[in-house]
């Protein structure tokens, strides 16, 4: 709750000093809400709709999408739950993993470390 409390907070403070128009507090609750919807979307639909590539799982876990660009590659949770240690989620030759490209850019640029 701390922590919701403090990002409530910087996010105001953001707002405060460089929002260019009152009209852009309006935004805040969407920076507020946009973890906990993004976390529902995942976890609900990555566990009862789609296809699965690891049918031995003992899980519900789908893979949602097969070109997953609206969370970019974080509802492919079938796989996922077979390599969760994994920054790369796509494990077929057409599951398209934005994040985890997004991630490889960054340790290319030495911004990131991928292990």
């Amino acid at each position: 709750m701390i922590v919701r409390i403090f990002f409530v907070s910087f996010y105001s403070l953001l707002y405060w000093i460089y929002a260019p128009s009152f009209w852009f507090f309006l935004l805040i609750p969407f920076h507020i809400f946009m973890g906990p919807i993004h976390g529902f979307i995942v976890n609900w639909f990555g566990h009862k709709n789609g296809y699965r590539n690891y049918k031995e799982l003992p899980d519900n876990s789908k893979n949602t999408l097969p070109i997953d660009l609206l969370m970019m590659g974080e509802l492919y949770q079938n796989n996922h739950h077979k390599s969760p240690n994994k920054p790369k989620f796509s494990h077929r030759w057409f599951e398209l993993d934005l994040g985890y490209l997004i991630m490889h850019l960054l340790h290319t640029l030495k911004v990131i470390r991928l292990v």
